[in-house]
């Protein structure tokens, strides 16, 4: 009794973690109702639970595939001959996810002829995918795939986690914690097979100062930089991504890309 799409939400929910019935929608490409319908079968065959955060005035649902889910799911993979990913079913979201994967798969359903989200890869798949090419030096929040008026653009994804640590002073809110986004760039300042790396920073001062960072240390992979405000009322795939080279001009996420990522996508 598990259609296509009833696996297909069981199977994000076991390789992204908790998600909410308006994820899942965005996911499925389907009408919020119809994937609450999904759920709740879902839930009631104890293949997902589901909680609901005191806080949350809107009273929502957040759904987590079960113990029972994961194993289903992991003997159907192997059973087809595929292989079973790491940590199945006990997975967590990045702010990635959110601020990037998301909105570009809700951009995509938008415009579906012009543009999608050919591949994306969570924080823990990222991490082999960089590993597997010599890069295991490299700590990205995501990896990509976006296609736009014929063209393809390769990207990682890192977000900036904001001032970490105890009491920081108003001056260092700014610039505390910004060293460590790139830090596995400035290490060996390897050539990534991505067209640009993305970095979300966490406000305008912040972009700021890592953008006057990598005008006066520049890096050998090319850096484009845009904010979680902007990200809010915006398509992630619009005009609000700076580089270092560019001023104050902001550009489209496909202009980003090289000549050579245009035609190619391995």
């Amino acid at each position: 009794m598990l259609t296509p799409r009833r696996w297909r939400i069981l199977s994000f929910l076991a390789l992204h973690g908790m998600a909410t019935t308006i994820d899942i929608a965005v996911v499925v490409g389907e009408p919020r109702l119809t994937a609450h319908r999904d759920l709740t079968w879902l839930h009631a065959a104890g293949l997902v639970d589901r909680e609901r955060a005191a806080e949350d005035r809107a009273h929502a649902w957040w759904y987590r595939i079960t113990r029972q889910g994961a194993d289903l799911l992991g003997r159907d993979l192997v059973a087809s001959g595929r292989s079973v990913p790491l940590r199945l079913g006990q997975r967590d979201w990045s702010a990635a996810h959110y601020l990037l994967f998301l909105p570009l798969l809700a951009a995509a359903r938008e415009d579906p002829g012009r543009c999608g989200l050919f591949q994306w890869l969570t924080t823990l798949d990222t991490s082999v995918w960089l590993r597997e090419r010599g890069l295991a030096h490299l700590r990205a929040d995501g990896y990509g795939v976006w296609l736009e008026g014929g063209r393809c653009l390769r990207f990682l994804v890192h977000v900036d986690p904001g001032p970490v640590g105890e009491v920081i002073a108003e001056r260092e809110r700014s610039t505390a914690g910004l060293g460590t986004v790139l830090a596995g760039y400035r290490r060996t300042d390897p050539v990534v097979p991505v067209g640009v790396v993305l970095v979300i920073a966490r406000d305008a001062a912040r972009e700021a100062n890592l953008l006057a960072d990598l005008v006066s240390r520049p890096l050998r992979a090319p850096v484009a930089v845009t904010t979680v405000d902007l990200l809010h009322p915006h398509w992630p795939h619009e005009q609000m991504w700076r580089t270092p080279t560019t001023g104050t001009a902001r550009h489209r996420l496909i202009d980003l890309s090289f000549p050579s990522e245009l035609t190619r996508m391995s």
